[in-house]
């Protein structure tokens, strides 16, 4: 009976446990897959974040046409680099950018950035419209802006008609993500009209630049 009791015991530990070479077996393999999948996971999300992001700054540059064309005055979509953060407000013309209240910027996703360096073209990947805190144009603005008229085309000047309207009103937001050195991804505002599409990173440049 003792002798019975004794095999039954130690085959029962057997079937509900594991020996030691078998959990280290198990933790091994589990570091090798961790190890293989966890950069695929990384850019995986990083490539989210940068399409989630471009999209979210097409709906801005959206709403603020729409909004123009609804009320019969100009609107736009102003973005500022704040750290490794990219924010954008939807707001009338008439308001500074200085001046629209912080909640109603909004964080696009995390680590997103303004391309704003020069490539090796000598040209920059984003071009909308440089302003001042005060809605002015300048070289030194940390503003970047996508203004329409009441007719919802995209002017240099609030009061600008469309057919008046400076080709500079005309512009890309490109933005990047730091661990993705060819992700990028931009809004163009491709005519005077007003209509916008998405873009990414070409392997060759048109025009001067990798995104169209």
């Amino acid at each position: 009976m003792s002798i019975h009791k004794s095999f039954t015991s130690r085959a029962t530990a057997s079937a509900a446990g594991f020996t030691v070479v078998e959990l280290l077996t198990i933790v091994l393999i589990l570091g090798i897959v961790s190890a293989v999948s966890a950069p695929a996971w990384q850019m995986f999300i990083n490539n989210y974040r940068i399409k989630t992001s471009v999209d979210r700054a097409y709906q801005a540059m959206v709403t603020a046409r729409s909004n123009a064309k609804r009320d019969k005055i100009a609107w736009q979509a102003s973005f500022k680099q704040v750290g490794n953060i990219v924010q954008v407000a939807i707001h009338k013309s008439d308001t500074p950018p200085a001046t629209v209240p912080a909640g109603e910027w909004k964080s696009l996703e995390p680590d997103i950035q303004i391309h704003t360096a020069i490539n090796d073209k000598g040209e920059s990947e984003t071009t909308l419209l440089k302003i001042d805190g005060n809605n002015k144009p300048t070289d030194k603005g940390t503003f970047r802006r996508a203004m329409f008229n009441f007719q919802g085309c995209p002017v240099y000047n609030s009061e600008n008609q469309c057919g008046l309207t400076s080709l500079e009103a005309k512009g890309r937001l490109t933005l990047s993500h730091p661990h993705l050195p060819k992700g990028d991804r931009c809004v163009i505002i491709s005519t005077i009209l007003g209509h916008k599409r998405i873009a990414q990173r070409q392997k060759k440049a048109q025009d001067g630049r990798y995104c169209y």
